[in-house]
């Protein structure tokens, strides 16, 4: 390589060395220093805190408002809270109520008169026996009675007395067998009948076993029939582990069953087993449970509901009371002045019927049961300002303008054609707006809005319709549509520019 070669190889490399570092210079840059906690907490906030709740929404209503929803007030007192442990449960038979019918003496059964699963009552005929024993005292009686008729008509005394006791004798004799008056009377007036001595049950009950048949001999005491008292049964509830420990033996449990409609039967814990069912994860309660009329049988399937005390000397309202709105618990609270507030309560877990109140409600004070709903959706409707019915304050008086522009005194009238509006189709709407001199006012700016409340417990939201009013000469008109039949409210706002002139407020019932 000559010398001139080795000063150009040189040159190049400088070259290629400088425009690394020149991309290098451009492609890197130092990630900017972060913040030091002085400096981030100097910054403004990226969002803004939440504003302070304003006041609580006031709904005004009248008696014939009250009257027209049917609107109840129950008042907030002190008490027990009950909930409820619901188990699944089935009707079983008792060992103690196992009942035996045997053979009072010896001898053939002639007759049977029960069948398996007949129902019996005490004192009930079973079935017929006879014996020779039987035979021997009836022919004994027989031969007493014959042998006082043959003393005559005047016998001697003592014969008479001899024979009276001969006769009694021989009568106490049929007694062990049960014989009935006209047994005994057939036993003098038939002698070439039969004689056949009746067995009585001795308890009620339903037939299970049959242990003998027909023209069978038995033994005194042998087992005849096998009977089960229905008069009380048990029930077995298999309950969860998560409700064992508010069950306790003597607790008291209502006994619900598909086989008896309108029907609720009472019974008591007699014992919890030892044992847990693993698969079900469910441990066995057995109850007793009282029978009179034997309308529950083995094997059937029941609800049971134990009564479970929450809480005891705590402030309570009416689960009805309370609506939920997913964030909170509120109440409404009855003044006298015929105006009902929002409240958001603090409650514990709920009972069957009631809530325990752990703040936002003082004793004494009324809240409202039946029509809340109602009362929620007009005060999130309007927030308190309008009511639900025409004769409402808030609806028959204009509100007063706003601002302190606002010099005088402006009246609002509303009419729709057709009137009333049906609905699902565009109606007319037609204001007028009157200064304090009777004048009508050409340049404010006028709208019209249609609202319907929301029905929770329909699942209907609320629906509003708006339109802006034009002023044609007169009056100012416009199209009003409404969604569907029903009762809507109706707020006709009247403006000039941002100053309020006035607000009317009225009813009207789509067609």
């Amino acid at each position: 390589m000559t010398r001139g070669e080795r000063t150009w190889l040189f040159v190049g490399m400088l070259g290629g060395l400088a425009a690394t570092l020149a991309v290098f210079a451009v492609v890197y840059r130092p990630p900017a220093a972060e913040p030091s906690p002085r400096d981030e907490a100097s910054q403004e906030p990226r969002v803004a805190s939440a504003p302070p709740e304003g006041p609580l929404p006031v709904v005004p209503l009248t008696t014939g408002e009250q009257e027209k929803i049917g609107l109840q007030t129950t008042e907030v007192r002190r008490g027990t809270v009950y909930g409820e442990v619901v188990a699944p449960a089935r009707v079983e038979e008792l060992d103690t109520t196992v009942r035996t019918i045997t053979a009072p003496v010896a001898g053939r059964i002639d007759r049977l008169l029960l069948s398996p699963e007949q129902p019996v009552k005490k004192g009930q005929p079973v079935a017929l026996i006879s014996s020779p024993e039987l035979v021997k005292a009836a022919e004994e009686y027989r031969s007493a009675i014959e042998g006082r008729r043959a003393l005559g008509a005047n016998p001697q005394a003592d014969a008479a007395a001899r024979a009276e006791e001969l006769v009694d004798a021989s009568r106490r004799r049929l007694d062990p067998w049960g014989l009935s008056p006209d047994a005994i009377r057939s036993i003098v007036a038939s002698p070439e009948a039969p004689i056949h001595a009746t067995i009585p049950s001795e308890s009620v009950g339903v037939v299970r076993v049959r242990h003998v048949s027909e023209g069978r001999v038995v033994s005194a005491g042998e087992a005849l029939f096998t009977l089960i008292d229905l008069t009380t049964v048990g029930v077995r509830a298999d309950v969860f582990q998560s409700d064992m420990g508010r069950i306790r033996p003597g607790q008291s449990a209502l006994i619900i069953s598909d086989a008896l409609p309108g029907a609720t039967l009472r019974g008591e814990v007699s014992s919890i087993d030892s044992q847990s069912d693993f698969q079900t994860g469910t441990t066995p309660v057995r109850l007793q449970v009282a029978n009179p009329e034997m309308r529950l049988r083995p094997g059937m399937l029941l609800r049971s509901v134990f009564p479970v005390p929450l809480g005891t000397n705590v402030l309570t309202v009416p689960r009805s009371a309370v609506i939920d709105t997913g964030m909170n618990k509120i109440v409404y609270v009855a003044s006298d002045d015929g105006t009902f507030q929002r409240r958001s309560i603090q409650v514990g877990p709920p009972g069957k019927d009631t809530y325990p109140v752990l703040g936002g409600l003082v004793e004494g004070e009324n809240v409202v049961t039946n029509g809340a709903f109602l009362v929620d959706s007009q005060a999130r409707l309007t927030s308190g300002m309008t009511a639900l019915f025409g004769d409402s304050r808030s609806f028959s008086e204009s509100a007063a303008p706003s601002g302190s522009a606002a010099r005088m005194s402006y009246s609002v009238t509303f009419r729709t054609a057709p009137a009333p509006p049906a609905a699902g189709q565009d109606n007319s709407a037609h204001v007028t707006v009157l200064d304090s001199s009777g004048k009508a006012v050409s340049d404010a700016q006028v709208r019209v809005i249609a609202l319907m409340p929301a029905m929770p417990s329909m699942g209907m939201p609320e629906m509003r319709h708006s339109t802006d009013l034009s002023w044609r000469g007169s009056e100012y008109t416009g199209q009003l549509s409404v969604g569907m039949p029903g009762s809507w409210n109706v707020v006709v706002e009247a403006r000039r520019g941002s100053q309020l002139l006035a607000t009317y407020r009225t009813r009207f019932d789509a067609h």
